[in-house]
C-alpha cells in the first residue's frame, strides 16, 4: 500500500517560464477542453518562451509531480521538444481520494522519435479508439511512490497526453468528440483576472479538501480558510510584485464573513524566513456565494517561499514512501 502522503496536494515544480506581461486567459487554453469533467484538482501554467520569467505551479498532488518529471525524460530524446503550456489533474475513482492523475502538455514533439525511443526501450504500446499509446510502468526511482501503469498519447506532434489510463481515456475521448471545456471549469477560472499566469482550480467537499492539503507548508490562517471551502480558485500573474488572485466558495454565507475577516489578519502566508511575509490585500467582495480578492507580495520574497516549501515537502514524501 502507498504511504498517504503520495496524494497530498503539493506546491509543483514545473520547469517551464511565465509570462511577466501577461498572457492569454486561461479560459482561452486549448486544453481545457481535454480535461475530464468532474476533475477535483485542475493547475495550468503556460510558457511565452521568456527566459527572463520565471513561475509555478502552485497545488497538485505528487502524482501529477512525478508524471511531469517522467514525461521531461521520456521526451529528452527529441531536441526540438517544446512546451508551451501545462495542465496538470487530479480526480477521485473508485481505486481512492484523488488516485487520477493527467499531465497535459501543448506544445511541439516529435512523437515518432519518442515512440521508437521508448520502444527500443521495452516500452510496450497499446491501442484505444485507434490511437497508439504508450504502456509506461513506474519508474525504478518511484516504485513505492506511484501505483499501476501510466498511458501516453500524442496528438498531432502538438498535445501529449500522460497520466492514469481512466484519464487518459476519457481526455482521450473528449478530443476525440471534439469535445467543449466543462462550463463548470470555465466559470471557475472566470473568477480569476484573465493576466495571470498561473492558476488552480480545487473543487472538493471541505473534508476531502482539508484531509488532503498538508496543513504544514500553510499559514494556520490560510489552512483555517481552506477548512470550510468546497471550491477554490487560484490565480497568479508573477512580477517584481506577485498578484494572487483568489476565490473562495463555502458552506454558507456567514463563512464566507468569517474568512473575509481571517483574510484581514497581517500574515497569512507562512514564509521560510522567521520574518515571514506581510501581503496586502485589495478589492475583497462577496459575490455569487464567493469570496473574491487579491494580495500583492513581493515576488522574489514569494519565489523563495515557493521553493523552499515544495523542497521541504518533496523531502517528507520522499522519506515516507521509502519502504
Amino acid at each position: 500500500m502507498l504511504p498517504r502522503l503520495r496524494d497530498f496536494i503539493l506546491l509543483a515544480f514545473v520547469l517551464v517560464s511565465v509570462a511577466i506581461r501577461g498572457s492569454a486567459s486561461p479560459q482561452n487554453s486549448k486544453l481545457l477542453a481535454l480535461v475530464p469533467d468532474g476533475a477535483q484538482i485542475v493547475a495550468g501554467i503556460e510558457d511565452p518562451h521568456n527566459p527572463m520569467s520565471t513561475g509555478r505551479l502552485l497545488l497538485v498532488t505528487h502524482s501529477t509531480n512525478l508524471d511531469f518529471n517522467d514525461w521531461v525524460g521520456l521526451t529528452g530524446v527529441d531536441p526540438d521538444r517544446r512546451a508551451d503550456e501545462v495542465i496538470e489533474v487530479a480526480a477521485s475513482s473508485a481505486n481512492g481520494e484523488l488516485y487520477e492523475h493527467l499531465l497535459l502538455v501543448a506544445g511541439q514533439f516529435d512523437r515518432e522519435r519518442i515512440f521508437r525511443a521508448a520502444g527500443q526501450n521495452g516500452v510496450p504500446t497499446t491501442e484505444y479508439r485507434g490511437q497508439i499509446l504508450l504502456v509506461v510502468e513506474p519508474f525504478a526511482r518511484e516504485q513505492q511512490e506511484i501505483n499501476g501503469t501510466r498511458w501516453m498519447a500524442i496528438l498531432g506532434d502538438h498535445t501529449t497526453i500522460f497520466g492514469s489510463p481512466l484519464l487518459v481515456r476519457q481526455a482521450l475521448d473528449r478530443y476525440l468528440n471534439r469535445s467543449n471545456p466543462d462550463p463548470l471549469l470555465l466559470n471557475r477560472l472566470g473568477q480569476v483576472n484573465a493576466d495571470v499566469n498561473s492558476w488552480n482550480v480545487l473543487a472538493m467537499s471541505a473534508p476531502l479538501l482539508h484531509r488532503h492539503v498538508a496543513p504544514g507548508q500553510l499559514h494556520a490562517a490560510w489552512t483555517h480558510i481552506l477548512d470550510g471551502a468546497d471550491e477554490l480558485t487560484i490565480g497568479i500573474h508573477y512580477g517584481s510584485t506577485d498578484r494572487i488572485d483568489f476565490a473562495v466558495r463555502a458552506t454558507s454565507g456567514q463563512r464566507l464573513s468569517d474568512l473575509a475577516e481571517i483574510l484581514a489578519e497581517p500574515r497569512i502566508i507562512a514564509a521560510s524566513s522567521s520574518a515571514g511575509m506581510h501581503p496586502r490585500f485589495r478589492n475583497l467582495s462577496i459575490e455569487e456565494g464567493r469570496l473574491r480578492g487579491s494580495l500583492l507580495l513581493p515576488g522574489k520574497e514569494f519565489d523563495r517561499w515557493l521553493a523552499s516549501t515544495y523542497a521541504r515537502r518533496s523531502s517528507v514524501v520522499d522519506s515516507e514512501s521509502r519502504p
